[in-house]
């Protein structure tokens, strides 16, 4: 290769280089430490709350370098009133990750282009079994969580609870 076809080369490298930065994320911005936590309600409609009771809140702790590890925990305000009481639905449970996902094509999920990142987890409630959680790191700065349950085992008739969350970053305790 020719001295002036290397030289080419290399700033064609570095100029794709500048051009991809700014589309990296810093996902640390998304970390609530030891006190903070996102929180908000599920969104009251037929597509975004089945299976789930109308007004629930969720409350979520994120450790940003665990994860792909431990990544955090949900807790729900339903304690008095709720499926499980007098315990909550989610009492600081934690998100559990399945590591082979992230050899996985799927750990790539992306949909929507107001999300910085996505991740899938487990999550076990109080009384309800697992749930999985896909959790959207948004733009904006806020989270969205999505849980999915399986359907009850009365048949193939019966339909799963699905419930999408609204979360942002604030001093809520449940």
């Amino acid at each position: 290769m020719s001295p002036a076809l290397a030289r080419a080369r290399r700033t064609l490298l570095a100029g794709c280089v500048l051009l991809l930065a700014p589309a990296c994320r810093d996902l640390d911005r998304f970390d609530t430490g030891e006190s903070g936590a996102y929180c908000g309600s599920i969104i009251d409609g037929a597509f975004t709350r089945r299976g789930f009771e109308q007004g629930l809140e969720l409350r979520l702790t994120l450790d940003i370098d665990a994860l792909q590890r431990a990544p955090g925990t949900l807790s729900s305000n339903d304690r008095e009133t709720g499926p499980c009481a007098p315990q909550a639905l989610f009492e600081a449970a934690p998100l559990r990750i399945t590591p082979e996902l992230f050899a996985d094509p799927l750990s790539l999920l992306e949909f929507g282009s107001t999300r910085d990142h996505n991740f899938l987890a487990w999550v076990e409630s109080s009384c309800q079994g697992s749930a999985l959680a896909v959790v959207s790191l948004m733009h904006t700065g806020d989270a969205e969580v999505r849980l999915l349950r399986s359907g009850t085992p009365l048949g193939p008739d019966t339909p799963g609870d699905f419930g999408v969350f609204q979360l942002r970053r604030t001093d809520c305790e449940f």
